[in-house]
């Protein structure tokens, strides 16, 4: 049996709970745009950038762990999981596609999640824009002729006069 075998199964253990904990942030995250609570969304918001640091060193050390691995089984440097299994005992070889088939579906949950919520906070931006300019051309007029004219207030008639001749 390889010797970094029991070390993977742990760190992809603890891998796929960091990534439950992430879904579980990202679904209060995604509750915090719906109520547009922005002070508690920017807290929350922290504690999902220390996770994800969390996460890359945690992916960083499963890499490492599989590149061990497959200098211990003999194999070419691996990519991935898969390559793996089929030279992995039994035992071991069902607990890890069960961690591997855990951390795919954990992460297409997540993938979805955060689009989801990009969406959101992007739709939210889209109609702050829109508002704004709409304000901007409520309070600015004269640009709505390239600046050529302007409004003439404090007359009887307010027209517009071209300042092109």
């Amino acid at each position: 049996m390889a010797d970094s075998i029991p070390e993977l199964i742990m760190a992809l253990s603890e891998k796929g709970s960091m990534m439950d904990e992430l879904l579980k942030l990202l679904e209060e995250e995604h509750r915090l745009i719906v109520k547009l609570d922005t002070a508690n969304l920017e807290t929350q918001m922290g504690k999902t950038r220390e996770l994800f640091v969390r996460l890359e060193r945690s992916g960083n050390l499963s890499r490492q762990l599989m590149k061990q691995l497959a200098a211990e089984l003999g194999l070419p440097e691996a990519a991935g999981l898969s390559p793996l299994l089929p030279k992995v005992a039994l035992p071991h070889r069902k607990t890890l596609m069960e961690l591997q088939r855990k951390l795919l579906e954990t992460g297409a949950a997540l993938d979805h999640l955060m689009a989801f919520n990009r969406e959101l906070l992007y739709g939210a931006l889209r109609t702050v824009n829109r508002s704004l300019e709409f304000f901007g051309h409520l309070f600015s007029r004269s640009t709505t002729y390239g600046k050529a004219g302007q409004m003439l207030g404090a007359a009887p008639h307010a027209r517009i006069i071209c300042k092109e001749i």
